[in-house]
């Protein structure tokens, strides 16, 4: 067979409208359609003119001021469909601080069971928080609640169940009904509480209520909006169980600032939800994610992905002979960053071979567009090579990229550093 020419290879994969910088499929980033500019503008007017705004500024919110939790119980209530008591609700900078504060009442040594991949940085605040993280299997719906029966046995002391129910990260798992309510039985009769992530609850559209809406006496119900609004407000609601658990939380950390809401993103929020403008950036932010699924479905055509309305990525089993590692580092030399599954993995055995390509963090459909069709001809081409290989060998996709480069330069691209999520 006669081989095509290296050189043509390598400019077949780095087209001219290839940007300076790598392209970075890794981050879930929201995207940031024009209406979140004009409403920050309308929003920091009406602070200008407040005459209120220069005193709420001033102070500290340790869980929020009245009129955060106020305003936090109207915005919930499109996921519960029902009232919900401002008094249960505590107002953090983010997931991760609200993690970190149920993490703290928890035991040192208990059990925190979650998805076998999860959360990327899950698996970190357990451990430094002295809790013990514990992977249960998953199928298209998510947690199984048989296996997590099954994880429980010989297991004693406090045990508490993380979980992403709606539109999980990495694999997109919607979460049925008829399965909440039989996972939070499970909870209950083994006297499991339960702490949910419905970060993305707001954008996929067909989204059941939450299991808190089921199992509200065990279950702590976190909503950030980093990826329903943007990821720099740093605001999160975390819904107790009750009035009392939630004063019970705060009152021990209420000197404490780390954990605190920005008094700035506190007062824009409020105000969006008050005016309607919340709802306005979520129909637009659902519109430009749809735009780029249909990019997506053009483009990545060399192997299956799996991938739900409202995602900001999609997650990509791949075939036998395709390893993961080997098409990370080979897209990294293309200048295309992508995360293999072991970044999700709550243990290092049974890794499911995967990785996970962010479809919202490039800034435009163009960069999206570019990087999906790099990313797209070097997995078929590792797919090709493998299926032509005699031998057996997992990492065959680094031995096309040698190739792809032999004689040119192999300096990196310059990258921007982005946090896990």
């Amino acid at each position: 067979m006669n081989e095509q020419p290296r050189h043509n290879r390598l400019e077949e994969l780095m087209p001219e409208s290839s940007p300076k910088f790598a392209i970075d499929l890794t981050t879930a980033l929201p995207p940031a359609p024009h209406i979140i500019h004009r409403a920050l503008e309308e929003a920091f007017r009406q602070m200008c003119r407040a005459d209120t705004t220069t005193m709420d500024i001033r102070h500290n919110r340790p869980g929020g001021a009245r009129e955060d939790v106020e305003c936090g119980s109207r915005w919930l209530r499109g996921r519960f469909e029902q009232e919900l008591d401002p008094e249960r609700i505590v107002v953090t900078n983010g997931t991760q601080s609200a993690l970190n504060l149920l993490f703290g009442t928890m035991e040192p040594g208990a059990t925190l069971f979650t998805e076998s991949i999860t959360y990327a940085v899950l698996k970190q605040l357990a451990t430094r928080a002295g809790l013990k993280p514990i992977g249960v299997p998953v199928d298209q719906e998510g947690i199984i609640p048989e296996a997590l029966e099954e994880g429980c046995l010989g297991r004693t002391g406090q045990r508490v169940l993380f979980c992403n129910p709606t539109v999980h990260n990495p694999t997109t798992a919607v979460m049925g009904g008829a399965r909440r309510v039989h996972l939070a039985e499970t909870c209950r009769r083994l006297g499991i509480s339960i702490i949910e992530d419905d970060v993305l609850g707001f954008l996929h559209p067909d989204a059941p209520p939450p299991i808190a809406a089921f199992a509200p006496d065990i279950t702590w119900y976190c909503m950030s909006v980093s990826k329903c609004f943007a990821m720099g407000l740093r605001f999160a609601y975390l819904l107790a169980p009750s009035a009392d658990r939630a004063r019970e939380l705060v009152a021990p950390v209420q000197r404490l600032s780390w954990w605190f809401p920005n008094a700035l993103s506190s007062l824009t929020i409020n105000h969006w939800i008050r005016t309607g403008l919340a709802q306005q950036i979520i129909d637009a932010v659902r519109a430009d994610i749809r735009e780029r699924h249909a990019i997506a479905s053009e483009i990545l055509t060399a192997t299956e992905y799996v991938t739900k309305p409202g995602s900001l990525h999609v997650w990509m089993p791949l075939p036998d002979r395709v390893e993961r590692h080997a098409l990370v580092n080979a897209a990294k030399l293309c200048g295309i960053l992508i995360r293999p599954a072991d970044v999700f993995a709550v243990s290092d055995s049974r890794v499911p071979n995967a990785v996970r390509v962010s479809l919202t963090a490039p800034p435009t459909t163009n960069d999206l567009t570019v990087g999906l069709s790099i990313l797209d001809k070097l997995l078929g081409w590792e797919i090709q090579k493998a299926k032509e290989s005699p031998f057996n060998d997992p990492t065959l996709g680094l031995s096309l990229l040698d190739k792809l480069l032999d004689g040119r330069s192999r300096r990196p691209r310059e990258t921007r550093s982005k946090p896990l999520r």
